[in-house]
């Protein structure tokens, strides 16, 4: 029977395989420097120590497997869930990333009916601003018939005025030529008058001219008697 088949049982391997070792695909290069070199006491040393020490250094040493196993087994369960939740991650993203596309196009589509409800809101807009334009032009144009009306009639009670300073005017000049035609008629009454006072004066003065004349005769008739007196004592 051979050595080999007794120790590669999983049961007898397991007392002879290194805890701490590590499987490697690559090539190992041991390092054959003096101070890299060590005793391996457990197999060399092994009767050296008490039998109590070996024991449970054995039950560390399959303890500390036993745990590296867990831990083992419990990091590729980590990873198996990290792996699953990235995946599911990547669909929650495609789910989400579908429904923001989702979002997006009803968003798009809600601006859309918001542009087309801004649109007819302007529309409506711009036909009121149009009717508020044709009400303003016809008030406007009311109010230029208005004024139209208004300047007429200012020009009518404008004529009237017109036409009563013209009557006035004319009156006034008929005042104006009345009141030259009595004055001339005053003019000619005091001319006349003056005249008459002449006339009156030139009298008075022919009246006494010939009182005075009439004195002188008599005077003169006195002389002579006087005269005719003294010659004849």
């Amino acid at each position: 029977m051979s050595l080999w088949s007794w120790v590669n049982q999983p049961e007898e391997l397991k007392n002879f395989q290194n805890p701490l070792f590590e499987a490697n695909s690559l090539v190992i290069w041991p390092s054959v420097a003096p101070q890299s070199l060590q005793l391996w006491e457990g197999i060399f040393l092994r009767w050296n120590r008490p039998s109590r020490y070996l024991d449970e250094a054995e039950e560390e040493m399959k303890r500390i497997i036993d745990y590296n196993r867990f831990l083992q087994d419990k990091v590729n369960s980590m990873k198996k869930q990290i792996t699953q939740t990235e995946t599911e991650g990547k669909v929650d993203e495609v789910d989400e990333v579908d429904k923001v596309d989702e979002m997006d196009k009803v968003d798009e589509m809600d601006k859309v009916d918001e542009v087309d409800k801004v649109d007819k809101v302007d529309k409506v807009d711009e036909m009121d601003k149009v009717d508020k334009v044709d009400e303003v032009d016809k008030v406007d144009k009311v109010d230029e018939v208005d004024k139209v009306d208004k300047v007429d009639e200012v020009d009518k009670v404008d004529e009237v005025d017109k036409v009563d300073e013209m009557d006035k005017v004319d009156e006034v000049d008929k005042v104006d030529e009345v009141d030259k035609v009595d004055k001339v008629d005053e003019v000619d009454k005091v001319d006349e008058v003056d005249k008459v006072d002449e006339v009156d004066k030139v009298d008075k003065v022919k009246k006494v001219d010939e009182v005075d004349e009439v004195d002188k005769v008599d005077e003169m008739d006195k002389v002579d008697e006087v005269d005719e007196v003294q010659e004849n004592p």
